[in-house]
């Protein structure tokens, strides 16, 4: 039985081992053709990609030529490529003007065990990330969040996500386990995926509280996470995972991906994160009798719980405050951390039912404690409109705005070394910042997207230390490019 498995292994690779590889899917958040899981579950494709909605094998740069790619699906194995490139120009306030690049490569492969082995409702899943080029966002603005999910601010390659998922009872549970990352479920708002500032993906709350950001794209941690379907239109969402996707200290001044440089660097000596959402899809057509198309949208209530040790952030191991001369600079250290959050997302006009053109809203809501934390609440919000571009039904234009706000012992950590005379400390503010940008698919695969950025009080107010002064609010043009294969 085993040979019989490996040889039909062996032999669906070979089977397309010789032709040209297929590929860029598309990279938007128009409504691309997609494949599901086996459990039912819409797949992405690449599950990486930060602030990406699902990509479908249909919509593909070079398609399945020869039949390469559907021979390699008939053996249940998928081998994705996508490619992202990004320009970005500072045209004022900030740190410093100019241009920076940056790009990612992700390679995910999986494989549905149905026709190799026989089980059902199974899924393996690899991927690999590589990156490259430098931060805007560290090099030249200064900002709380950073411009894009892939301005990781580091040059290597890695190991992302390993894990093997089976679905249950007709699929109603799935479960997955191994090296996962969790913001490709959970605490994900679709309408804010169509942005490119990081804070629409994995917001900037939990990403400053968290050891090394939290696992987040492009780290992952050991885990298990379960999807339960106890009736439609309910979905329920529980993980427990490693809280700590670098295995080091909470506060370093080595970047994430210096620490975790592979990707399987994997400790589990810090805590452990339990994450759980509850979904509810709706209906608002429904609901309000309208006589339009169907509006659909879906709301979600989470939170998670980290058993770590946090450091507070005011006053120190002796109880005094670290701002003084007297404090031995050591923070005095909380056992667990926590954060609840809400999302709403809504379309709420569709004029023509099944037609692409519509208009949604989104919100989502997230508020923690303030003695260990740096960020205590956080807002995201705005519009995304399909299809409104005449002669570009594909095309979405979005607008949105986000904000990162202070936790109170951070506010007084602040006052306090004001007080104390420090020089390098202004009042601190909270972050705002306002983004622009329109999608546009140009070819199969292939997906251009400009966008426009603006932050108001940059990193809370920071001080820009070549010139004595503030940093500016900062003004920033940017374009992706993002090509699937």
């Amino acid at each position: 039985m085993k040979r019989d498995v490996l040889s039909r292994l062996i032999g669906a690779v070979l089977l397309g081992g010789f032709l040209p590889m297929a590929a860029p899917a598309q990279a938007a958040d128009n409504p691309p053709v997609t494949d599901v899981l086996p459990s039912g579950v819409p797949l992405p494709f690449p599950s990486t990609a930060p602030d990406s909605t699902p990509q479908g094998w249909d919509t593909t740069l070079l398609g399945d030529p020869a039949g390469f790619r559907s021979r390699l699906k008939a053996h249940g194995i998928r081998l994705h490529l996508q490619d992202v490139e990004e320009l970005w120009g500072v045209a004022s306030g900030g740190m410093s003007r100019g241009a920076t690049y940056d790009g990612a490569t992700i390679v995910t492969l999986n494989i549905d065990t149905a026709p190799l082995f026989g089980w059902h409702d199974g899924l393996f899943n690899i991927s690999a990330i590589q990156l490259r080029g430098r931060s805007a966002t560290e090099d030249r603005v200064g900002a709380i969040n950073t411009l894009s999910g892939y301005d990781a601010g580091g040059r290597n390659t890695r190991l992302f996500e390993l894990w093997y998922g089976q679905g249950f009872w007709n699929n109603r549970l799935d479960i997955r386990l191994g090296a996962i990352d969790p913001d490709t479920e959970f605490l994900v708002s679709d309408n804010a995926s169509l942005f490119l500032n990081a804070d629409f993906g994995w917001p900037g709350v939990p990403s400053a509280n968290l050891y090394g950001g939290g696992p987040s794209w492009p780290l992952s941690v050991p885990g298990i996470r379960a999807r339960i379907i106890p009736t439609y239109p309910v979905s329920i969402l529980v993980g427990v995972m490693d809280d700590n996707p670098t295995g080091g200290v909470f506060f370093s001044e080595r970047s994430v991906l210096d620490m975790n440089p592979t990707g399987t660097r994997f400790s589990l000596s810090t805590g452990v994160l339990a994450m759980a959402e509850v979904d509810v899809s709706v209906d608002a057509a429904v609901l309000s009798d309208a006589p339009s198309g169907a509006l659909p949208g879906v709301w979600k209530l989470g939170g998670f719980y980290d058993s770590g040790a946090f450091p507070d952030r005011r006053y120190d191991t002796q109880g005094h405050l670290l701002a003084a001369s007297d404090s031995n600079g050591q923070p005095l250290m909380h056992h667990g951390n926590w954060m609840i959050y809400g999302i709403v997302d809504q379309t709420f006009w569709n004029p023509d039912g099944d037609d692409p053109k519509a208009a949604s809203v989104f919100a989502r809501i997230m508020g923690t404690g303030g003695k260990q934390n740096s960020l205590s609440f956080g807002v995201q919000a705005g519009f995304t409109f399909h299809g409104i571009v005449p002669w570009r039904s594909d095309d979405v234009l979005g607008l949105g705005w986000g904000m990162s706000s202070a936790g109170s012992r951070a506010w007084n950590f602040n006052r306090d070394s004001l007080e104390s005379g420090a020089d390098d400390v202004l009042p601190l503010r909270t972050e705002h910042h306002i983004e622009l940008t329109w999608q546009a698919p140009v070819w199969n695969g292939v997906v251009v997207q400009p966008d426009f950025q603006y932050i108001h009080h940059v990193g809370g107010g920071i001080l820009n230390a070549s010139t004595g002064r503030r940093v500016g609010d900062a003004a920033v043009f940017g374009l992706n490019v993002t090509t699937s294969f």
